[in-house]
């Protein structure tokens, strides 16, 4: 499926692979990495949106013209993530490496695909390993192979990138496979191949910050991450969802973070589970009031310094209960404020992006803990399918389901607000798309 996949995406795109393409179509590596030129970019985009075996869900932009696309694939009841990994030039730390027409140069057939020059990979894969400061066995082997074949032309590129004094040890070490020299030296050699790019074109670093600023700034306003809320009452199988969704939509981003009721800005260890919720009485009203501002200051400070920041780092954010919890359920809490001013603080507490509502039959709930009376229990389920109409992209599952339905029917909801927020959001990526359009 995935090799009909990215034939489709690459179809009539003017491209190449860079490396790590010698087992395809049959193994599809993480890292693919596709270079192509600035103008082919919006076709690559338009045919990923073609694409009907696949989603895009998500674009992780990790440079000004680096652009990581993540496609959902439903295979069953399992979602695989096809990521492709497309770039108009190749720049890191500070500067530009390499650009398209470069990288294009001389592109060969192999296969169904189209894939670099030798000494082009070569270049590449080294420049790449060196700024990375980090030599795997399979890229070390790699550029073994490389230069076995390049012969003196390899030299020579070396030559060029870090200069005589480094190029002869350097060659000496991948020749000889010495992954461990390489690793140990790369530090080194990383300052040697920047200074060198600066004296050979000093106005470099310019060209890669300008764009980088405008990059990071909407970064900001706009996070590749998604924030969710799971809500239900003990017993609804909250513990068992997350888990899935973290196991199955881990692809999707580059982290995630699971939190309990709020951020916890200002403790630093979980609570214990509870076994008995209503347990201990409410507290008086005036400490009831300090609590409620104290989680004011939690959900806020907590969202600005933990939640924000996770979001820009494309973090899969779950929080398992959130403030609402404490409208449904006061006496959990030990609220024994008056309803209205939680109400009212709701308005000021940071919303998620989505909420799931598990919805259980009362029997069932009795079925899976004893820890309420039935009248409570009724009680909640009613306040939480309320719950359910009152907020925005707020969705009730039947957590009566087996929990493999469950989760699949959250992972249709996530997957489904995750594209079209793409779709929302293409314009910001590619402007030229707007200009078109008008």
């Amino acid at each position: 499926m995935f090799e009909k996949i990215y034939k489709t995406l690459l179809q009539n795109t003017y491209y190449c692979i860079l490396h790590s393409w010698q087992g395809l179509p049959e193994y599809l590596p993480s890292d693919l990495d596709i270079i192509v030129l600035p103008e082919e970019l919006h076709k690559l985009e338009k045919n990923l949106l073609e694409v009907k075996e696949a989603c895009l869900v998500n674009l992780l932009q990790h440079e000004s013209t680096c652009f990581y696309f993540v496609l959902a694939v439903r295979n069953g009841e399992k979602v695989n993530f096809l990521p492709v990994d497309a770039a108009t030039d190749y720049r890191r730390d500070g500067r530009i490496w390499f650009s398209a027409e470069e990288l294009l140069q001389g592109r060969q057939k192999w296969k169904d695909f189209w894939v670099a020059l030798p000494e082009i990979e070569f270049k590449y894969l080294l420049v790449k390993k060196i700024l990375k400061e980090a030599f795997p066995e399979h890229s070390t082997e790699r550029l073994k192979e490389l230069a076995i074949k390049l012969e003196a032309k390899a030299d020579t590129i070396v030559e060029d990138l870090l200069g005589e004094k480094w190029a002869g040890q350097v060659m000496e070490w991948i020749r000889a496979g010495n992954r461990e020299a390489l690793e140990a030296s790369s530090h080194t050699l990383k300052k040697v191949l920047k200074r060198r790019k600066f004296l050979k074109d000093p106005l470099n670093p310019f060209r890669y910050w300008l764009p980088e600023i405008k990059r990071i700034w909407r970064r900001w306003f706009y996070p590749t991450g998604l924030w969710i809320a799971v809500l239900g009452p003990d017993g609804a199988g909250k513990s068992t969802l997350i888990k899935k969704l973290i196991q199955d939509l881990e692809g999707a981003f580059r982290r995630k973070a699971v939190f309990h009721f709020m951020p916890a800005l200002f403790r630093k260890k979980q609570g214990k589970p509870v076994t008995d919720p209503h347990g201990k009485p409410p507290r008086s009203w005036l400490t009831s009031i300090i609590k409620l501002i104290y989680y004011w200051l939690d959900y806020n400070l907590g969202y600005w310094f933990k939640i924000r920041p996770a979001l820009v780092r494309s973090t899969f954010v779950i929080f398992d209960r959130y403030y609402d919890d404490l409208l449904v359920d006061p006496k959990r809490y030990r609220y024994g404020g008056s309803r209205w001013l939680a109400k009212l603080l709701q308005r000021f507490i940071p919303r998620p992006d989505l909420w799931l509502i598990l919805d259980v039959p009362e029997e069932e709930i009795l079925h899976r803990k004893q820890e309420v009376p039935l009248k409570e229990i009724q009680r909640q389920r009613k306040a939480y399918r309320d719950l359910a109409e009152e907020l925005p992209n707020a969705f009730l599952i039947d957590g009566s389901l087996p929990p493999k339905e469950v989760a699949r029917q959250a992972e249709e909801i996530i997957l489904e607000y995750m594209h079209k927020r793409y779709l929302s959001r293409r314009n910001i990526w590619f402007p030229e798309l707007r200009d078109k359009e008008e």
